[in-house]
């Protein structure tokens, strides 16, 4: 069954609410949609966003310009039964560029789920759940008082995790948005911190030390993402569990993580880290220590990349509950891809044949015109 065509959509969509933190805020969704046709006319969709700009080297305009004159011209007229080889070809192509290859990875394994009638999370071993608790992600625009206010409304429609960005420079900032959120939610409520890789050792230290009294769950890459001598420092001076995000961008790095003792869970974001090949290498490193990881990212996207991370949480064993695929409901008004159904903070993924998601193909290209190879 070879490819035929990889079509590529960019688009630049309207968001409901800013969900910024250390490394930036988005004011839009700038993403980038991949269409995968096999000879016999089955249709693959992918997708990844631009993400942060102190995140990443990639934008929409790079992403467009790699897939299209690179790694499209790599892959047509492959066979895509031939899976392993295609993934290998479209990773080994250029180095770097991790996003792109999301996007482009999503739409080859959506194109290989409608071939053989499966949903994504069973092609990959799973289901081990088909329902996926969401995480409240609250942001750091969010003063005290807002973010008390945000944190109590997302309880009352059924969340029970909450995400809290902080990295203020007065970092008794961060302590009041969380005592705020805290007393908003109650103490029943699992409460997590990301710091984006902006604190200082000392300031870390000093600020997770406090907020302790707070019972979080777990603080996300609070130092820079290449020390990992002092995350595991940090790690052993603070009483709250560290979490690995920007410091994981493949099997090898989760090994080096987890061999520095640097992290007690590691987080996986699909557009990171370049795909689901990688995203399964990571979560099984990680597994064989017995460590959970976290699935999502919860900057604006369509519902191709949120059904796409939930179906890896759905795959995986280790998936620690509380799912972080939030992107979708930050996006604006549109009638381009099908939705997801969330019902008291839990979400429903399709489980029909790939991620499950419906493109209204004449309403994407009213939008904007595909790039084709």
């Amino acid at each position: 069954m070879k490819i035929v065509a990889i079509d590529t959509y960019s688009l630049v969509l309207p968001i409901r609410e800013v969900y910024g933190g250390a490394a930036g805020f988005l004011e839009d969704c700038r993403t980038l949609i991949v269409r995968v046709e096999t000879e016999n006319g089955i249709e693959g969709w992918g997708e990844a966003t631009q993400g942060r700009p102190g995140n990443t080297y990639e934008t929409l305009e790079t992403m467009e310009v790699m897939a299209q004159k690179y790694f499209a011209p790599a892959l047509i007229g492959m066979d895509l039964e031939d899976t392993g080889g295609v993934i290998s070809k479209l990773h080994g192509v250029r180095y770097g560029h991790p996003i792109t290859k999301a996007a482009i990875e999503i739409a080859l394994f959506d194109a290989v789920g409608k071939l053989y009638r499966v949903p994504l999370c069973r092609f990959f071993g799973g289901p081990y759940r088909r329902e996926i608790n969401l995480v409240g992600g609250l942001g750091m625009d969010l003063g005290p008082e807002a973010i008390g206010a945000r944190a109590g409304q997302l309880k009352q429609e059924g969340f029970q995790t909450f995400k809290i960005k902080i990295g203020q420079q007065d970092h008794r900032k961060d302590i009041e948005r969380v005592r705020a959120v805290r007393r908003a939610v109650g103490d029943d409520a699992q409460i997590r911190v990301d710091g984006n890789a902006c604190y200082s050792f000392v300031d870390a230290r000093n600020v997770l030390n406090e907020l302790s009294q707070f019972h979080i769950t777990d603080a996300e890459q609070p130092l820079a993402r290449g020390d990992l001598q002092s995350l595991a420092e940090l790690r052993r001076a603070v009483g709250i569990p560290i979490a690995a995000q920007e410091s994981v961008s493949s099997p090898e790095d989760a090994l080096a993580v987890l061999e520095n003792r640097a992290a007690d869970l590691l987080k996986i974001k699909l557009s990171h880290i370049g795909g689901f090949h990688r995203g399964l290498d990571i979560a099984a490193v990680v597994g064989a220590r017995g460590l959970p990881v976290v699935i999502g990212q919860g900057s604006a996207c369509t519902t191709i990349l949120s059904a796409a991370e939930m179906q890896l949480h759905c795959a995986l064993k280790n998936a620690q509950p509380g799912g972080e695929m939030t992107g979708f409901m930050r996006l604006g008004e549109q009638d381009i891809f099908s939705p997801i159904t969330v019902s008291h903070g839990t979400a429903s993924p399709p489980m029909t044949s790939g991620h499950g998601i419906e493109v209204n193909k004449e309403n994407l290209r009213r939008l904007t015109g595909p790039r084709a190879k």
